[in-house]
This record gives structure tokens, sequence and C-alpha cells, in this order.
């Protein structure tokens, strides 16, 4: 009798273990994919945006003789300037003053410049960033900022060449600040630091995603681990080939 109930135990022991590491399993392998998924039930943009006055590429004009364009006669996209985010180009976040961050192609620029406006278009944040290398992804964060919960902010990236004004052509996107559910939150407060990624990128708030994962790869370049992560997150959103440019902190 004793053994019948030892077996039992154990082989009801043996099966929770299994189970367990199956679903670790299952977990860590979706935590490594980063497949950012994009939120169904948010409302569409009430900000709209262009492609920038006279276009995105973000060159100085002396930059452009030396331009080369596919055949398709479009810029490739590792020839234009842009702001990482969905294809949509709106992001999510629950974050009152959350990082930007943008790709510069190579140019002569000495900066870059971001603008923050409101959904009226008054410009309400604006910050400078001297521009030593590139191409490179950079990420911005203004000085004192608070989003409003449930508005539209747009913000924009031109470059600034020798003369000192930014140029006139520029590339944009959107972004809204959300409240999170409360249940998320409690999940967020015990998650490790690639889970909180994994988390993010699966509720479609794209800049906590971004940031998260951009703080780990600064602060463990060689990890080959996040480097996979990186491409996952980047190739989601269309922006696979931006995937081994340096990142800037």
């Amino acid at each position: 009798m004793l053994y019948k109930s030892c077996y039992r135990y154990f082989t009801l022991l043996a099966i929770a273990v299994l189970w367990k590491l199956a679903t670790f399993t299952t977990f860590v392998a979706n935590a490594n994919a980063q497949t950012f998924e994009p939120p169904v039930s948010t409302p569409a943009p009430t900000t709209t945006i262009g492609g920038g006055r006279r276009g995105s590429d973000g060159q100085c004009l002396k930059d452009r003789d030396f331009q080369q364009k596919d055949v398709r006669g479009k810029l490739s996209l590792e020839q234009q300037l842009i702001p990482l985010l969905p294809p949509n180009r709106f992001g999510l976040t629950i974050a009152p003053n959350p990082k930007f961050f943008a790709y510069i192609p190579k140019t002569n620029a000495i900066a870059v410049e971001v603008t923050l406006e409101n959904h009226q278009g008054k410009g309400i944040a604006r910050k400078r960033l001297e521009l030593k290398t590139s191409p490179s992804i950079v990420a911005v964060q203004f000085d004192q900022i608070s989003l409003e919960v449930d508005k539209d902010y747009k913000w924009l990236i031109s470059v600034v060449c020798e003369d000192g004004d930014p140029e006139d052509l520029f590339a944009e996107g959107i972004i809204r600040r959300i409240k999170p559910e409360p249940s998320m939150l409690a999940k967020l407060e015990k998650a490790t630091a690639i889970d909180k990624v994994y988390m993010y990128a699966k509720f479609g708030i794209w800049h906590e995603a971004i940031s998260e994962l951009a703080n780990l790869r600064l602060s463990q370049p060689n990890s080959p681990d996040l480097k996979n992560n990186w491409l996952n997150l980047l190739k989601s959103s269309s922006l696979e080939p931006l995937a081994n440019i340096p990142l800037k902190n």
C-alpha cells in the first residue's frame, strides 16, 4: 500500500515537473522571438503625418550628390531618416516621458534635432543631439515633459547641417500614452528585464519594448541572444535592414 502511494506521488510529481519545464521552454522560445504584435483594439491616431516637406532622406545638400537609388527609383531603407516605429509610424507608450529612437543614415550633418508637437500642432519640446558618427541609431528623451494619457503627439526628426539650421526635410511619427491595466503592472513588477520586453511587445507597447531591449543591448553588447532578440523585434516591424546598425546611448 505504501509502495503504491509513493509510486503515485512521484508519478504526479514527475508529470508536474515536466509540465513546468515544457511551459518554461515555450515561454523562453516566445521571449527569444520578441515579435512585436500591433494592438488591434487601439483607436487610430487623430493626428496625421506626411513624408516630410520634400522627402525624408534627412541629408544635407552636399550629401545628395552621391545618393544611390535602387532600381525602383526609391531610396533604400538604409538611406532614409527613419523613426524606429511599426510600419504605420504609430507607437504606444505607458511612460510620461518615454525615449524616442531614430535611424540616422550616412550624412555630413553635425547634429540631429527632435521636436515634439501636441495634437494642435504646437511645438512643446525640442532637443538637439550632436552627431558624431553615422549611420547610427540614436535615442532621445526630452527634458521635463509629461505626456497626457490618450492624447496623440507628433514627433519630428531633422538633421542640422554646417550652417546650424535644421534642414527642411524631416521624418515623423506619432506617439500616444495609454493607461496600462493594473494586472499588467503587477506582472511587470515581478518580471525580469527580458521578460518585460516580451510583455511589452506582446501587448503592442512599442516604445517600452524597444527601449528596454536597447538598454539590455547596450549593457551586454556581446550577447548573441540579445542580438537575435533585437533582430526579431526590428524584423517584425519591417526594420530588419537596420538590425546591425550601431546603437548609441
